[in-house]
């Protein structure tokens, strides 16, 4: 019999695999360091590299971490209980900015470049 996995945890693993198959969707590779350094994902497309700090659902204390991006996943519910993946949202914010952004074509592009 396997450990159950925590509420906390399988939120957060949610929340990263859900940044990492949208951004696929645009052509980004993306997957989680070797190490846990605080940073959630480290994402190539091209030459171009950027680290990525994941925060699921309504979770707004960051710890001072150095990231490029911080994607925040908003998780939508069905009513029987399930995770609607196709209602999820995924929001960026870089490091420089207070405002979050979908993710869009256009903002992959204005990243990876």
């Amino acid at each position: 019999m396997a450990n159950s996995v925590p509420p906390k945890i399988l939120t957060g693993t949610i929340g990263e695999l859900i940044v990492q198959l949208r951004l696929l969707e645009f052509g980004v590779q993306a997957s989680p360091p070797s190490k846990d350094t605080g940073n959630d994902l480290i994402a190539i497309k091209g030459r171009c590299i950027k680290l990525i700090q994941v925060k699921t659902n309504t979770s707004r204390n960051n710890k001072k971490r150095i990231y490029d991006i911080l994607a925040r996943v908003i998780l939508k519910y069905s009513e029987d209980g399930r995770i609607s993946f196709d209602a999820t949202q995924v929001f960026f914010t870089f490091s420089s900015d207070i405002i979050a952004k979908p993710l869009t074509n256009e903002l992959i592009n204005q990243i990876w470049t």
